[in-house]
């Protein structure tokens, strides 16, 4: 078995049993592995629908899609992976284009993507071409012995999981392949993790501390100016201050980062603009 494609799913049977439906279409070898945080089991479907060509993990807590991403892989018996979330959509070749670069001993291979806004606009994503935009699972496969070595997904973070484990990828010369095709369909979700304000923060953070060595001047000043922005909408000046002076060091003729600055010394102004509740 060369292929192990691992799906986490949290409370939306119906996408889940649709994706399912395409994937068991288009595989042949390869092993589908599902692990569902959802109070509601849906062992028995899945068994009755897909007898036990997926192997169904039930956990039953909300304990993170990093976990549960870790989990497939530990149990999954392929020499590569694929993390595919529960609401996206695949290409009838997307599959076989991906099996089609084994050959070549690939330690990652990369295919193009769509990307579908909650607006329903549909943006093209060249893997070659957007490295640093296909990190979205689904969109890239991974020698198994790679993502072990690396220590898989950090558990902790909530936001921006997929980005802080390409930072790592991206510190080995890793062997990469591209499929130059759009083979993922990725829908954005108004749910994600940058809509929950305090993962975004907690997650930045510890990514600054954890890759502080490695991250270039540009992410950390884009990083510090988010963590700075979120507070302010948090209404915490002293702290949104603190960040933003970090951000500036970094880019000291960005006017945009020298109005936020002044804006975290004018609270009643900064709370009219930055609010909690951000809308799409």
């Amino acid at each position: 078995m060369l292929i192990s494609i691992i799906i986490p799913t949290l409370n939306r049977p119906e996408k889940l049993i649709y994706l399912l439906d395409r994937l068991i279409s288009i595989v042949k070898k390869e092993e589908l592995i599902v692990v569902d945080d959802s109070k509601v089991s849906q062992a028995e479907e899945i068994i009755n629908r897909y007898s036990k060509k997926i192997i169904y993990i039930h956990r039953g807590d909300k304990l993170g899609v990093s976990s549960a991403r870790n989990l497939g892989s530990r149990i999954s018996k392929g020499e590569y992976l694929i993390f595919l979330d529960d609401d996206d959509d695949v290409a009838d070749s997307w599959l076989e284009d991906f099996s089609s670069r084994l050959e070549k001993n690939p330690d990652l291979v990369f295919c193009n993507m769509k990307l579908v806004t909650q607006n329903i606009k549909v943006l093209s994503i060249s893997a070659s071409k957007e490295n640093w935009k296909t990190v979205i699972p689904g969109a890239w496969m991974i020698k198994r012995e790679i993502f072990d070595k690396v220590g898989g997904y950090d558990d902790r973070l909530k936001y921006a999981e997929n980005t802080e484990l390409f930072f790592r990828f991206d510190r080995l010369s890793l062997k990469r392949e591209f499929v130059e095709k759009e083979n993922l369909i990725y829908h954005q979700s108004p749910d994600g993790g940058s809509k929950n304000l305090q993962n975004m923060l907690d997650s930045i953070r510890l990514i600054l501390e954890k890759h502080n060595e490695y991250l270039s001047d540009h992410v950390k000043h884009l990083y510090h100016q988010n963590v700075g922005v979120i507070e302010l909408r948090f209404a915490r000046f002293e702290q949104a201050r603190m960040h933003l002076w970090k951000s500036w060091r970094f880019k000291p003729f960005k006017t945009s980062t020298w109005l936020r600055i002044s804006l975290a010394y004018l609270p009643f102004l900064a709370k009219k603009i930055y609010k909690l509740d951000i809308r799409s």
